[in-house]
């Protein structure tokens, strides 16, 4: 019989099953925990996990967050110094706004207002566009937004109440300033050396101060010498040097200066204290002018004021105190042709007294009524 052929068979290939997969991944599983590997992996997750947590914080604070009804102090600023700007009253000296910013930003920015690092608040500079000595209206948003705080902190200003400021802005003049003694004192008489200094100050403020000075100060303002309560008590001639100036209610501004304040010296000759005395009753005339009474009739006229208040030097009060004193303190109430309009009028009466004698504040108000009335309009039978 002829050779058979040899046939030769190819390996079948095994079918991988999911014992196998199971087995690889375990395997490469249990290769990976080698110490070097362990090692590497506890270094990486040393940065990873803080850089992770420190980008998520950042994303934190920089989120977008709004804070309404900030009320916020502010102070109203020039940077010319030949000018001063001041609130009309009886506006609030306060903003409230409505800010949005990075949430941590925002927060400092809260902090600062709040905590007292800003105790005068937001300092608002006026531009010098405005002219001087008028009122104006301040626009406060476009102002308040572009403040150094909420800028540089990346802050936004939505909204600013109220949204305009009533201004004025004052030209800063210097005015002339007489020394004299202390408000309310009488019995005294001083002289001081130099007799004046000079303000400056806003012309406004200036000018209200000058409104309420006697005409015979001739357009000065007056600044009082603080004198030592001891030798005010105590009559007697004394030298003083380096006074201390005090400024009546009126000049009780920050803005008002003394320039160049020198040493104030003062000569003062004390006299006894002055003394009160209640008179019952006081006369009160009518100055008229010639003829007035001739076509008008008063009526309605008290010609009596009752418990006057008196306050000059002793000897003089005692003096007016006897009966043969003259002449006698009395009162006058000035009526002109204004006067007879057949309306009620109230008058503020005129004292004349002996020189050094003056009434007390409360009876220098003192005032009298009465009708001026056209005797044609009158029944006959009235005198």
């Amino acid at each position: 019989m002829p050779d058979r052929p040899s046939i030769t068979y190819e390996a079948r290939p095994r079918l991988r099953t999911w014992r196998d997969d199971i087995s690889a991944e375990w395997t490469r599983f249990a290769s990976g925990f080698t110490r070097e590997n362990i090692v590497s992996n506890l270094k990486t997750l040393a940065w990873v996990v803080p850089l992770t947590l420190l980008i998520w914080i950042y994303a934190e604070r920089e989120q977008v967050a709004p804070a309404k009804d900030v009320a916020v102090p502010f102070e109203l600023t020039s940077v010319d110094a030949d000018r001063a700007v001041s609130l009309k009253p009886p506006q609030d000296k306060n903003l409230v706004l409505e800010l949005q910013g990075p949430q941590a930003r925002l927060q400092d920015v809260l902090n600062k207002l709040r905590g007292g690092t800003m105790p005068q608040g937001l300092k608002i500079d006026v531009p010098t566009t405005y002219q001087v000595n008028r009122e104006h209206a301040l626009p406060t948003l476009d102002l308040v937004r572009s403040q150094k705080i909420f800028t540089d902190a990346g802050v936004t200003v939505l909204g600013v109440q109220p949204a305009r400021l009533e201004i004025v802005v004052d030209e800063v003049v210097e005015r002339e300033a007489r020394i004299v003694g202390p408000s309310g004192v009488k019995n005294l008489e001083a002289t001081f050396d130099p007799p004046t200094v000079k303000l400056r100050g806003p012309l406004s403020v200036l000018n209200k101060a000058l409104a309420s000075v006697p005409q015979e100060e001739n357009g000065r303002l007056l600044l009082h010498a603080d004198l030592p309560q001891h030798i005010l008590r105590k009559p007697d001639h004394y030298e003083l040097t380096d006074v201390v100036l005090t400024r009546p209610p009126e000049l009780q501004d920050d803005r008002v200066s003394i320039v160049a304040l020198p040493k104030i010296r003062a000569v003062v000759d004390v006299r006894q204290a002055d003394k009160t005395y209640t008179r019952p009753s006081m006369t009160v005339t009518q100055d008229v002018p010639d003829g007035l009474l001739d076509k008008y009739k008063m009526v309605d006229f008290r010609a009596v004021l009752q418990n006057v208040t008196l306050v000059g030097p002793p000897e003089l009060i005692e003096a007016m105190q006897r009966p043969d004193f003259q002449p006698q303190p009395k009162a006058h109430v000035v009526v002109t042709a204004e006067d007879a309009t057949g309306e009620r009028r109230t008058k503020v009466v005129v004292y004349d007294l002996p020189k050094g004698v003056d009434v007390v504040p409360e009876d220098q108000k003192r005032t009298v009524e009465f009708r001026l009335v056209d005797r044609s309009t009158l029944p006959l039978s009235t005198p």
